[in-house]
């Protein structure tokens, strides 16, 4: 058989196998715009009574990537309402974990899913569980070590196990070149704002999702309101330490000399003094931090 006949099954080989691709990216294309229009609620129950993957892998045989894949189609659609329920995050963790125990290796799953649990829903028991996870069968992807040091930064307060998880994130490849001095920090700067605030920007920098910028941003805002707020009570004490009383309003920490001027409130509302006990409050702030964020 000369070259030329040989290369004739190999070309309508290769053809026939660019045709099923495309048939197959027609197929979710067109499965995404069904699932789009198929009320959210149904949706989400669909996701609340998948069965465990460990039984699901054994009822779907060969075909464990494709059912994961329709799997994500759903949890995408889902996690797209604008404000999902507690349960439906939930669900859509539920889901998360079903869906990777088919496809271990589908490491934008636990990505994706595991910063909306910590950054948009404060579910970081959830998001730690399906980072986590995700590491074991993807070791070499440094955004999941990453992302589990940001729920015990921020979210948990324990910076010594986020130091712990950036250190791991900086040893993998494509690392930020900022994670080793980041995670120094960590482990002898409890309680600083400005260590805060450095890991929520560059975070937020390099986040490209709207929705999660969105709320790092809100998060952002409230490191600054509290830290005007600390910084405020600290010139409260001085004033009540120089003059055996607190003052009656915070203007009169401008007006002797403890501040050059009083901090605008960064979400929006305003600093109010509790004269009688000499704490301050921000409107906009819904909860006090407890060191780098909210209760």
């Amino acid at each position: 058989m000369t070259a030329e006949a040989g290369r004739g099954p190999l070309v309508t080989g290769l053809r026939q196998g660019t045709a099923l691709v495309a048939l197959g990216l027609l197929v979710v294309a067109a499965l995404s715009l069904v699932e789009a229009q198929r009320p959210a609620h149904r949706r989400a129950a669909e996701l609340a009574f998948l069965p465990k993957g460990e039984y699901l892998k054994v009822a779907v045989l060969g075909y464990r990537q494709a059912v994961a894949d329709l799997i994500w189609i759903k949890v995408v659609q889902h996690l797209g309402e604008r404000k999902p329920s507690i349960q439906s995050y939930l669900w859509a963790y539920h889901a998360a974990d079903v869906l990777t125990d088919l496809d271990p290796k589908f490491a934008m799953v636990y990505q994706s899913v595991g910063t909306i649990l910590g950054v948009w829903a404060d579910r970081p028991e959830e998001s730690i569980a399906i980072l986590t996870k995700g590491m074991q069968h993807n070791p070499t992807v440094w955004e999941l070590p990453f992302y589990v040091g940001y729920d015990y930064f921020y979210v948990l307060n324990q910076p010594g196990a986020a130091a712990k998880y950036f250190q791991i994130a900086s040893e993998l490849p494509g690392a930020p070149e900022y994670l080793p001095r980041l995670a120094a920090r960590m482990s002898v700067e409890v309680g600083d704002h400005d260590a805060a605030l450095e890991f929520l920007q560059r975070l937020y920098a390099q986040t490209k999702d709207e929705r999660l910028r969105e709320g790092l941003q809100r998060r952002i805002l409230e490191v600054q309101a509290e830290r005007g707020i600390r910084q405020l009570e600290e010139a409260v004490q001085r004033y009540a330490k120089r003059f055996g009383k607190g003052p009656k309003k915070l203007e009169d920490l401008v007006a002797r000399g403890f501040l050059s001027e009083l901090p605008v409130e960064p979400l929006g509302g305003r600093y109010e003094l509790d004269a009688a006990r000499g704490t301050v409050t921000g409107t906009g702030l819904r909860e006090r931090l407890r060191v780098h964020r909210h209760s």
